[in-house]
């Protein structure tokens, strides 16, 4: 292995497969959510559900979702990306055909605990994989590929909902079909998916180093001499103990800014369908298309600020994440304060500029972990951010349902938008104290001086 390091990403690599199918799978697992967020008002008709049991369900399911996060960044380092990804989507088919079978809110208490739990385990390892299979130059876009399953999937998934709903009279037979559905990327995965490069057998030697560029830059790893079997083990060497990074100020700031993305996101997620259908009129069908413009906005945003952050930054990260916060405020606080009379012209352009802002954020802050603390510390690493963040995003539909407020002429969601957008702000000022690799690497060099 002694070929230098090829900067050229013009030739195909075994890795954009990887990267693609990471993308596919997650976008089959977060069709659940979509789906069924798209579908809470004939949910809760059926089921008798209010506002505080659709929060109460939402808080269950990401309270569990949270830890579960932290205990899958330790089981990827353990036992490997792949065999807790296929875990996940196995999970994920049983409980999305479970849901079709709920008859009362202490089922749908249950399951979505339980699915807090079990498909908890999906985001991680799928993260993982494209941090060691990344180099930096590439890593931000990467992982900003991995973001448009959740970004894309509500784009087009509250499409596909209301058809199935339409098309069976019925919400139940949709988890049923989808649920199977998720047998496709199990397959692929078990048949295409590995932990890392060198286990690609027909992969050349400079296309397995491409991938451990980080490493081999910083000299971590010696160009010559090192085999392919003993990769793994000498970039283990790069581990730090768990400890420093957690006390990393930095590292905090970081997970701060992931916790207020996480509590926008969600809260946007899950009352967004309810919010256009209630105070807008939209029937289901329009309500889908509707709901759908923040996230196709939201693609172009995420792909355009992970490009910037890997080409014309060079790998910083930091100022792409403060414009995603600072970009994002006003056009929710817009959504706060529009009313059934705006025009639908005007309506479009709040909800393409919350989704083209608020979507930013994803590629340059999944990659930050791996740049600073090296690919072979990213599952305990961002399994812990992940964590935290959905631990706290769990409170954001909770408190947003205990804001939203029936009055004498319809339905206002002005304080829950009005909080989503608080969030922002608190994400903003927790960006601002993010340092770079670059900046750290300044830093002690200055130091040591």
């Amino acid at each position: 292995m002694s070929q230098p390091v090829s900067s050229s990403t013009s030739k195909w690599r075994y890795r954009y497969l990887v990267a693609a199918i990471v993308f596919f799978a997650y976008s089959i697992q977060y069709l659940d959510r979509v789906k069924t967020t798209v579908l809470v008002p004939l949910i809760s008709q059926s089921l008798q559900l209010s506002y505080s049991d659709v929060g109460n369900a939402m808080f269950l399911l990401m309270i569990f979702y949270g830890p579960t996060q932290i205990l899958s960044g330790f089981l990827c380092d353990r036992f490997g990306p792949k065999k807790v990804l296929v875990f996940s989507l196995v999970t994920w088919s049983l409980f999305t055909i479970y849901m079709a079978y709920m008859q009362n809110v202490t089922e749908w208490y249950i399951r979505n605990a339980l699915f807090g739990i079990f498909v908890g385990t999906e985001f991680v390892p799928s993260a993982r994989l494209i941090a060691r299979w990344f180099p930096k130059r590439e890593r931000a876009q990467a992982q900003g590929v991995l973001s448009w399953s959740w970004i894309i999937t509500p784009a087009w998934a509250p499409i596909l909902t209301t058809f199935l709903a339409s098309y069976f009279n019925d919400w139940r037979p949709v988890f049923i079909w989808l649920g199977l559905f998720g047998l496709i990327p199990l397959v692929i995965v078990l048949l295409l998916i590995y932990d890392r490069p060198e286990q690609v057998r027909w992969l050349s030697d400079s296309e397995v180093k491409e991938s451990y560029a980080d490493e081999l830059e910083s000299g971590i790893l010696k160009d010559a001499g090192i085999k392919r079997e003993h990769l793994a083990q000498e970039a283990k060497k790069a581990q730090i103990p768990l400890r420093n990074i957690l006390l990393n100020k930095s590292f905090i700031a970081v997970v701060l800014s992931y916790l207020a993305c996480q509590m926008t996101f969600w809260g946007i997620v899950t009352w967004s369908p309810s919010y256009l259908s209630e105070v807008f009129k939209f029937k289901l069908t329009a309500m889908g298309a509707w709901a759908s413009i923040y996230f196709a906005a939201g693609v172009i945003g995420a792909f355009l600020s992970s490009r910037i952050s890997d080409k014309l930054f060079n790998g910083r990260r930091r100022p792409m994440i403060i414009l995603s916060f600072l970009g994002t405020f006003p056009f929710i606080l817009l959504l706060a304060l529009a009313r059934p009379g705006i025009s639908h012209m005007g309506l479009m352009l709040i909800l393409a500029g919350a989704g083209f802002f608020a979507n930013m954020i994803w590629g340059p802050i999944l990659a930050w972990p791996a740049d600073v603390f090296s690919p072979e510390m990213y599952g305990r690493a961002l399994g812990f951010v992940t964590g935290v963040a959905y631990f706290g995003a769990a409170f954001a539909p909770l408190i947003m349902s205990r804001l939203i407020i029936k009055t004498t002429t319809g339905v206002s969601y002005t304080y829950a938008w009005t909080f989503i957008a608080i969030c922002a702000i608190a994400g903003l000022i927790a960006a601002s104290i993010v340092k770079d690799r670059q900046d750290v690497v300044q830093g002690n060099v200055s130091m040591s001086n």
